[in-house]
């Protein structure tokens, strides 16, 4: 079996990603550098050289930033939050310079923040070179009192505005699956899914080893992941973490591919009923 992670296509943008990459909310900016160079290094190893990042995620952007100055065959995923455009455009000319890149792969505005403005002001970045392709990321409704919803998500997927949208997608709440996921197959529009395992709340209960050998998985987040790529609509999905090993882990557990549906199906209960008994969400 190959070593690296599968691709899988973004139609609109044309071009093929790593079903796995590499978040870095409330990871990476708690390490010591020779760990994150051995992060990076593993994924290096996996084929997965893509990483999402933000200017809000404390120091990890710049830290991210000094090591990828070297390497510029990793895929760049981050955000825009701010929506005044002095400071947006501050932002980012300070983003191009911490990578020394003359573009950016993939800017997001952050949660839909500002999204009309911040969208017309990514067509002129695009349009200029300094920008390879544009999205959104959506969490929740109104995320943090001041984001977009997901009615606007939808609109935006409807007009054709962006290449990637970002969701927060997982076993346990999979409701975007419904009507995001298609309606973003039918733009060619790329997906990324984050918090795959629920920001860790799904990995707090795993289900009897026996129900795993059941499924044809070795761990309980091997099958949340293979349970996202159940839909093929799905380009890449991050998992957050700050240990090499659990990043390679990760990529062993997505090159075992999708689960099948009765299989997706089970997971689905199990992560729901954890869910629901360990944090009440």
């Amino acid at each position: 079996m190959t070593s690296t992670v599968p691709r899988r296509p973004a139609r609109k943008a044309g071009v093929d990603l790593p079903v796995l990459g590499l978040g870095t909310w409330r990871t990476i900016d708690r390490i010591g550098p020779d760990r994150l160079a051995d992060l990076l290094a593993a994924a290096r190893t996996a084929g997965a050289r893509l990483v999402d990042t933000a200017p809000v995620y404390s120091d990890a952007e710049p830290r991210l930033a000094r090591l990828l100055r070297e390497d510029p065959s990793f895929f760049v995923a981050t955000k825009i939050w701010d929506t005044e455009p002095d400071a947006v455009e501050a932002v980012f000319a300070r983003q191009l310079a911490s990578y020394a890149r003359p573009s950016i792969d993939l800017l997001q505005v952050h949660n839909l923040n500002g999204w009309q403005a911040n969208l017309d002001w990514l067509e002129r970045q695009k349009a200029a070179g300094r920008v390879r392709f544009t999205g959104v990321t959506y969490q929740f409704d109104h995320a943090f009192g001041i984001g977009g919803s997901r009615a606007d998500l939808a609109h935006v997927i409807a007009t054709g505005l962006v290449d990637f949208i970002q969701i927060n997608m997982n076993a346990a709440e999979p409701t975007l699956a419904e009507d995001i996921l298609p309606a973003a197959a039918e733009a060619g529009i790329g997906v990324v899914v984050m918090r795959p395992f629920g920001e860790g709340a799904l990995l707090a209960a795993p289900p009897p080893a026996g129900f795993l050998r059941e499924l044809g998985c070795t761990s309980w987040p091997e099958a949340l992941l293979r349970w996202v790529l159940t839909h093929p609509q799905v380009t890449t999905v991050l998992t957050a973490t700050s240990r090499p090993e659990h990043f390679l882990a990760n990529a062993a557990a997505v090159r075992s591919g999708p689960l099948g549906h009765a299989e997706a199906s089970a997971v689905a209960d199990h992560a729901r009923s954890a869910l629901g008994a360990g944090s009440g969400r």
